[in-house]
């Protein structure tokens, strides 16, 4: 188990949580320590490293617990009661709980000071770390969903453990949204707890049918790593077998978890991992070596003519396309070799081939918003704006927090001549890449 500290920003975090907001981090496979705040760290450390999800994300309201707290406290001031006063000895008595590592007392404690004042972040944040690491792992997403509600300086760490919340109770789709609003909204400078929400992002990405964006997010995890140990830099990712295995997955587009790969699949998946490892850390001689040995040793399974094809774009397109078509022979139920040709005969203008392959992969994966963005893209190129309007619209509800989707859809509107909505996507378009920016500078940071 590996432990850290302060998973806010402390020149953003609100005074009262300086030196206290304490957790650790927990992922199968963690090999490093984080760094400590230089204030004195609670004894108490919780499971991962901080939680919470912003309400307006499922549009849920708050409701049954924060109510009765609600009327608990408008009782006791009717009472004659004196809430502050209260609220202040328990809340004394629930850090000296934690801080003796009397985890059930200070659960006790908190929960108690919470009912007495909902809109105490701090109170909400150290309940749901402690249920969390407690295995309540329910009443810890209810704390948390009860923080962000009322945290409104930094809600992004939180979405982020809500996300992890929501992922340990194989709630999968809100599991996705949450980390996705939270790496949107910027995670903090804990490199651990970054590392893990992106982790989370890109396996569940892939097993809900977006490994394009499941590789951008293992690979910002890959980077990160890199960046905490430069000295030894291929070791750190080429031996982080919980990466490879979700690398791989993408890479062969898969779409399952990595606790769901079978002995059969085991071999393959962690050989395609490493290949993929090996070109995020720009060693394509023995990465393109590597995955030819796989097409070679499984010539007949799914995802390796694609994994290869992918590989050989940049500098053998020809062959990319003969690699992409090899696979729809093995697999012609799978929409990606057909995005990919799709995107290259954009790229070459071979509009009408490539407009074939992009409605075939529309029609086989209507939830992938890359076959959209290239549908729309090819429409746009053959001059029927409406059809491509059509599909980019589509793009950009399925992924908002994509620039490309944006971008896309903001040349097909000042091609139907709305200067006005074309403007507004491209704006949007330089937000999400500055602000995609951003949160990368952050993390590196």
């Amino acid at each position: 188990m590996m432990k850290a500290q302060a998973v806010w920003d402390s020149a953003k975090r609100p005074p009262a949580l300086m030196g206290r907001v304490a957790a650790r981090m927990a992922s199968e496979g963690a090999s490093s320590t984080m760094g400590r705040e230089t204030q004195k760290p609670p004894v108490y450390r919780g499971r991962y490293g901080i939680s919470a999800f912003v309400l307006a994300l499922s549009g849920l309201m708050l409701c049954g617990s924060s109510t009765v707290f609600a009327q608990n406290n408008s009782n006791a001031q009717k009472s004659g009661a004196q809430p502050t006063q209260s609220f202040e000895q328990l809340t004394k008595r629930a850090r000296a709980a934690q801080d003796a590592n009397q985890l059930p007392e200070a659960i006790r404690l908190y929960q108690k000071a919470t009912a007495l004042r909902p809109s105490w972040s701090e109170g909400w944040w150290y309940l749901g770390t402690m249920l969390f690491d407690s295995n309540q792992i329910a009443q810890a997403h209810d704390a948390f969903l009860h923080f962000v509600s009322v945290e409104h300086k930094q809600p992004g760490p939180g979405f982020g453990m809500l996300g992890l919340t929501e992922f340990e109770l194989k709630n999968y789709r809100k599991a996705l949204d949450a980390v996705e609003r939270g790496r949107a909204l910027g995670l903090g400078d804990n490199p651990a707890f970054v590392q893990r929400v992106l982790y989370v992002d890109g396996i569940l990405n892939n097993d809900l049918g977006q490994p394009e964006i499941a590789l951008a997010r293992l690979t910002r995890v890959a980077n990160l790593l890199a960046a905490e140990h430069p000295e030894a830099l291929r070791e750190t990712v080429l031996e982080d077998t919980e990466l490879l295995d979700a690398l791989g997955l993408a890479a062969l587009r898969i779409r399952q978890l990595p606790t769901e790969i079978s002995s059969g699949q085991a071999e393959l998946v962690r050989k395609a991992g490493h290949a993929q490892a090996l070109i995020l850390i720009q060693d394509p001689i023995a990465a393109g070596a590597e995955i030819k040995q796989l097409v070679d040793q499984h010539p007949s399974e799914p995802g390796v003519h694609y994994m290869y094809g992918v590989f050989l774009l940049d500098h053998d397109s020809a062959s990319a396309v003969d690699q992409f078509r090899r696979e729809i022979e093995i697999s012609p139920r799978s929409p990606f070799a057909r995005i990919q040709l799709a995107l290259q005969f954009l790229h070459t203008g071979d509009y009408e081939q490539g407009l074939k392959y992009a409605q075939e992969a529309v029609a086989l994966a209507p939830d992938n918003f890359i076959s959209h963005v290239a549908c729309g893209s090819l429409w746009l190129e053959l001059g029927n704006t409406d059809h491509a309007l059509h599909e980019l619209r589509i793009a950009v509800r399925m992924s908002p927090g994509s620039p490309e989707a944006h971008f896309a859809l903001s040349r097909a509107l000042s091609a139907a001549g709305q200067s006005g909505d074309a403007a507004r996507e491209r704006a949007e378009f330089e937000r999400l890449k500055t602000l995609t920016g951003a949160n990368d500078r952050q993390q590196r940071n």
